[in-house]
C-alpha cells in the first residue's frame, strides 16, 4: 500500500539517500544514535520555545534566565548514544556554540515582543487543491480542521481515496501581525546559510506556506524568516508571492515519484556522500557494511 503521510524531512531524505529512506520509512529501523549537531539543534529549539512561551505570560526574560534554561535542557536530555564526527571538536565546544547562538538571538530580539501566535505548531493538511484560491474555502483539508484564525493541530484523519496524501508541517514559530498578516520563522543551527535567491526557492518554507494557505481563511500577507543562529544572521522574504497551485503540483510529482520507487524497494540503493558520516545505518548499508564509521561517543 502506498505511503499516505509525508513531510518536508521525508521528501528531503528521499533526495539525500534512497537506502536510508528505506531503512527509516519502509523498514522502520531505529537510528541507534544521535549526532551532537542534532542534539544541539534540539536544545536550541527547546530553549527558544521556552523563551517565547514564558514571554507570553508577561515574564521579563533575562539572558541569564535563558542560559540557565539551556543548561537544564542540555543536562536533562543527555544520553549515552550521542556521537561527535568532526575532528578537534569536543562536547563542550558544541555546548558553548549553543550559548553563542542564544547570545546573538537575545541581542537581536530582546525584549521579545513579537506577536507570537504559537511555537512548534504542527499543521496537517491534505495534498490537494481544496482551500486554495479559487478552489473553495480553506480549513477543509482534514475533517475536523477548525475554521477562522485558529490553526489545526496534527490529526488522525483518514485519507479519502487511495491516492490521498497528508502533508505535515512543523513550524518553529508563527507570528500574527494583524488580520491576514502572518510570518513563519524557522531556526537553523547548522553551518549552511541560504542566500536570498536560494531562500526564494526553498521547498521547506513553501510547504509551510502551503500549510497556512490551506488551513487559514485569510493569508493576505505571509512573510518568511530564516534565523541562522550559528551566524547571527537572518534572511527575510516579505509578502512572498509563491503560487500555491504550483507548490501542490510540485509536491504531487515528488510524492508520485516516491511511491513508484517504494513499490520497487530493491531499487532504493545507497547514495554515498559526506553525509554518510552522520548516518547510523552503516551495519545494514550495502555501501558501508563492515566499515568503521568515523565517530566517537560524546562525553
Amino acid at each position: 500500500m502506498p505511503s499516505d503521510r509525508f513531510s518536508y524531512s521525508r521528501l528531503q531524505l528521499f533526495d539525500q539517500c534512497l537506502a536510508k529512506y528505506r531503512f527509516i520509512y519502509l523498514d522502520g529501523r531505529p537510528a541507534g544514535g544521535e549526532s551532537i549537531e542534532s542534539y544541539l539543534g534540539g536544545r536550541l529549539h527547546e530553549a527558544l520555545e521556552w523563551l517565547y512561551r514564558e514571554r507570553r505570560t508577561g515574564r521579563n526574560i533575562l539572558f541569564d534566565d535563558l542560559l540557565n534554561q539551556y543548561r537544564s535542557l542540555w543536562k536533562e536530555a543527555w544520553h549515552g548514544n550521542i556521537h561527535i564526527i568532526r575532528t578537534g571538536w569536543q562536547t563542550d565546544d558544541y555546548y558553548q556554540l549553543g550559548q553563542r547562538c542564544l547570545a546573538g538571538f537575545y541581542r537581536r530580539h530582546a525584549p521579545f515582543d513579537e506577536p507570537v501566535d504559537g511555537t512548534e505548531r504542527i499543521i496537517s493538511f491534505t495534498l490537494d487543491r481544496d482551500g486554495l484560491p479559487g478552489q473553495g474555502p480553506p480549513g477543509q483539508g482534514l475533517p475536523g480542521t477548525p475554521r477562522g484564525s485558529g490553526l489545526p493541530v496534527a490529526g488522525t484523519a483518514r485519507v479519502q481515496g487511495q491516492d490521498g496524501c497528508i502533508m505535515t508541517a512543523i513550524l518553529d514559530r508563527l507570528d500574527q501581525h494583524g488580520q491576514g498578516w502572518w510570518s513563519i520563522h524557522d531556526y537553523k543551527s547548522g553551518r549552511k546559510m541560504l542566500t536570498p535567491s536560494q531562500a526564494e526557492k526553498d521547498l521547506q518554507m513553501k510547504v509551510y506556506y502551503l500549510a497556512l494557505v490551506k488551513t487559514l481563511e485569510n493569508t493576505e500577507r505571509v512573510d518568511v524568516v530564516w534565523h541562522f543562529l550559528r551566524h547571527d544572521r537572518e534572511v527575510v522574504l516579505e509578502q512572498v508571492q509563491w503560487n500555491p497551485q504550483r507548490i501542490v503540483t510540485m509536491l504531487e510529482k515528488r510524492v508520485e515519484k516516491i511511491r513508484e520507487r517504494e513499490a520497487q524497494p530493491r531499487t532504493l540503493q545507497p547514495r554515498e556522500s559526506p553525509l554518510c558520516n552522520w548516518c547510523y545505518y552503516w551495519d545494514v548499508c550495502p555501501a558501508k557494511a563492515g566499515q568503521t564509521r568515523p565517530a566517537r561517543l560524546a562525553k
